[in-house]
C-alpha cells in the first residue's frame, strides 16, 4: 500500500536564502489576498446578475506578473499555489454552506496576516532533492539549504515541499513523499485480542478499561502564570517598536515550547499503544463543539486530544492495527457495562455511579472505556451477546426516551444501533 507521508525539518538558510524566502512568503501572500480581494469585488458588483457572474473570468497569476514586475522574481510554481489554495478555500466554503451549519463554522477565505501561518507550498518539477549524507536539502531557486536531522529515507520519491517560517523565526521545509507499506495484517479471528479502550478524561487525557491514565501534565496551565506576565510586559511597549518586538519573541517562546512538547507527548504514548494492542478503540467526539458549548475552551485545547487521535489513527494504519472510532450517539459513559441498563439522567459532574438494574458500582470514566473495548470487539465480529432478549427491550425503551432512532421490536418499524448492548 503507498501512503503519503511528510519529513519536516528545519534549515538553516544564509542571508542571501532568507531574503528569498522572505520574499517569496511575500509574493505568495499578495497573490492570495488580490485575487480574494478581486473575488469579493466581483461579486459585489455582479451580485445580482448569476449568469454574468459565473462567466467572468478572474486574473491568474501571469496577469499580476504583468502589472506587478517584482513578482517574476518569485517561485513561479509557489504563486500557482497559492492562486489553488483560495480556490479549495472557496469550495471548503461552499461545501459548509450546502451543508447549513452555524454562520460561525462556515469559514468565508479571509485574507492572509503577515506573520500568522508563513509558509509557501512549491511542487516537485525536478528542482527538489534532499542528500541526508551530507544534510543539505535543495529547493527551486534558492539552491542548496543546510539542515540538521537525524533520520535518513531511502529512495524517497519527493512530491512537493511547503517551507514556513515559525513566529521565533525559526525556518522548516516539510516535504511531502510516497511511502510504501506492507503492514502485517492481524488475525482477527485470534483468541484474546489485545484491546484498549480509551475514554477521554480532561484531567488525565483519557482513562482506559483498567483504569489507568497517562502521566499528563495541563501545559498550558503550567506556562500559564509566566505567559500572562510576559504579555502584561508585551502590553506596556510602544506599538511598532523593537523593544515590543523583542517581549513578543519571548512570548512566542513560550507558547512554541509548550507546543513542542505536547506533540512529543502525544507522538510517543500513540506509539507505545500501537505497539502493544491490537484494536484501539476510542470515541468520535466533536472537539470544537465542546470547546465553545460547555465552556471549557481552554481545557480542551491544552488537552490536544484530536491530535493524539490522529496521530493514533495513522500509527496503526502503518502497523495494521485496527483503529475504530465509536459512534457519537454511543452512550459509553450512561451504560452498565455489566447488565447494559442506560443510566439517561447521568450528569457530567457524577463521577462514579451505581447500576440501580443490577447494583454495579461504576467509575464514569473506566466504565465508559470497558464500554468501548467491547464495541470494538463487536465491530470485529468478536463480542458476545452480554444480555437476554428482555434486556435488549429494556434497552431499546431507554434508547427511545433519549430520542433515538426508531425501533424494529415486536414485528414494528424500529431501527436500533445494538452496538451499545
Amino acid at each position: 500500500m503507498v501512503i503519503n507521508r511528510a519529513l519536516k525539518i528545519r534549515i538553516y538558510p544564509n542571508k542571501e536564502q532568507e531574503q528569498f524566502i522572505l520574499k517569496n512568503l511575500g509574493c505568495c501572500r499578495f497573490i492570495y489576498n488580490q485575487m480574494l480581494a478581486e473575488h469579493k469585488f466581483v461579486y459585489e458588483q455582479l451580485k445580482n446578475d448569476k449568469l454574468t457572474l459565473y462567466k467572468y473570468k478572474y486574473k491568474t497569476e501571469k496577469e499580476y506578473k504583468q502589472e506587478f514586475e517584482w513578482l517574476k522574481d518569485a517561485d513561479a510554481v509557489a504563486l500557482q499555489q497559492s492562486r489553488m489554495d483560495l480556490s479549495i478555500a472557496y469550495q471548503n466554503f461552499f461545501k459548509r454552506l450546502k451543508k447549513k451549519v452555524n454562520s460561525t463554522q462556515l469559514g468565508f477565505p479571509k485574507f492572509h496576516k503577515r506573520g500568522v501561518k508563513d509558509s509557501y507550498r512549491s511542487i516537485n518539477n525536478g528542482g527538489i532533492f534532499i542528500d541526508f549524507n551530507l544534510k543539505k536539502v535543495k529547493l527551486p531557486k534558492i539552491s542548496w539549504i543546510k539542515f540538521r536531522d537525524p533520520r535518513i529515507i531511502d529512495d524517497i520519491n519527493i512530491k512537493s515541499a511547503t517551507i514556513s517560517k515559525t513566529k521565533t523565526g525559526k525556518y522548516f521545509v516539510s516535504l511531502l513523499y510516497e511511502k510504501e507499506i506492507f503492514p502485517k495484517q492481524i488475525n482477527l479471528t485470534k483468541p484474546n485480542l489485545k484491546t484498549k479502550g480509551l475514554d477521554m478524561s480532561l484531567a488525565n487525557l483519557f482513562v482506559d478499561e483498567q483504569g489507568s491514565s497517562p502521566e499528563y501534565k495541563r501545559l498550558f496551565r503550567t506556562y500559564e502564570p509566566k505567559l500572562s506576565k510576559l504579555q502584561q510586559v508585551v502590553s506596556r511597549r510602544q506599538l511598532g517598536s523593537n523593544r515590543r518586538k523583542k517581549a513578543q519573541l519571548r512570548v512566542n517562546k513560550v507558547y512554541e515550547k509548550i507546543t513542542n512538547t505536547r506533540k512529543d507527548f502525544n507522538s510517543k504514548l500513540s506509539r507505545h499503544l500501537v505497539n502493544n494492542n491490537d484494536v484501539i478503540v476510542v470515541e468520535d467526539l466533536n472537539l470544537q463543539a465542546m470547546a465553545q458549548s460547555l465552556k471549557l475552551g481552554k481545557s480542551v485545547n491544552d488537552l490536544g486530544y484530536g491530535q493524539f487521535r490522529f496521530m493514533l489513527k495513522y500509527k496503526a494504519q502503518e502497523a495494521g492495527k485496527v483503529f475504530i472510532e465509536a459512534n457519537k450517539w454511543f452512550a459509553s459513559s450512561k451504560t452498565c457495562h455489566v447488565c447494559g441498563f442506560i443510566k439517561k439522567d447521568l450528569a457530567l459532574s457524577e463521577r462514579d455511579w451505581v447500576c440501580s438494574s443490577c447494583g454495579e458500582h461504576h467509575h464514569r470514566d473506566t466504565n465508559a472505556a470497558i464500554n468501548l473495548a467491547d464495541y470494538g470487539l463487536k465491530e470485529i465480529g468478536q463480542g458476545m451477546p452480554k444480555f437476554t432478549l428482555v434486556d435488549i427491550k429494556a434497552l431499546a425503551s431507554e434508547a427511545i426516551v433519549n430520542n433515538a432512532d426508531d425501533v424494529e421490536l415486536g414485528g414494528r418499524n424500529e431501527n436500533i444501533d445494538l452496538h451499545i448492548i
